[in-house]
C-alpha cells in the first residue's frame, strides 16, 4: 500500500517531468526563432551588399560618361561640407 510520502514523492516527480518537457519546448522554439532570425539576417546582409554593389557599378559608369559633370559634383560636395564644418 503506498503511503502519503510515497504518493507525494510521485506528485513531485511528475511535476518535474512536466517542467522538464516545458523547458525543452520552449528551448526548442526559442532555437527555431533563432535560427529564422540568423537566416533572414544573412539574407539581409546579402541583399545589401548586392544594392551596395550596384550602386558602384552605376556609379563608375556615370562618372566615365560624364567626368567633368563629376568632378563639379564632388568640388560643390567638398566645398558644401567644408561650409558646414565650421
Amino acid at each position: 500500500m503506498a503511503t502519503l510520502s510515497d504518493n507525494a514523492k510521485d506528485a513531485v516527480e511528475e511535476g518535474a517531468d512536466a517542467v522538464n518537457n516545458a523547458i525543452q519546448n520552449a528551448a526548442t522554439k526559442a532555437s527555431d526563432v533563432t535560427n529564422r532570425a540568423e537566416v533572414a539576417a544573412i539574407d539581409a546582409i546579402d541583399e545589401g551588399r548586392d544594392a551596395l554593389e550596384s550602386a558602384l557599378i552605376c556609379s563608375k559608369d556615370a562618372i566615365r560618361a560624364n567626368p567633368i559633370t563629376a568632378m563639379a559634383v564632388v568640388a560643390a560636395i567638398a566645398y558644401l561640407w567644408g561650409r558646414l564644418k565650421r
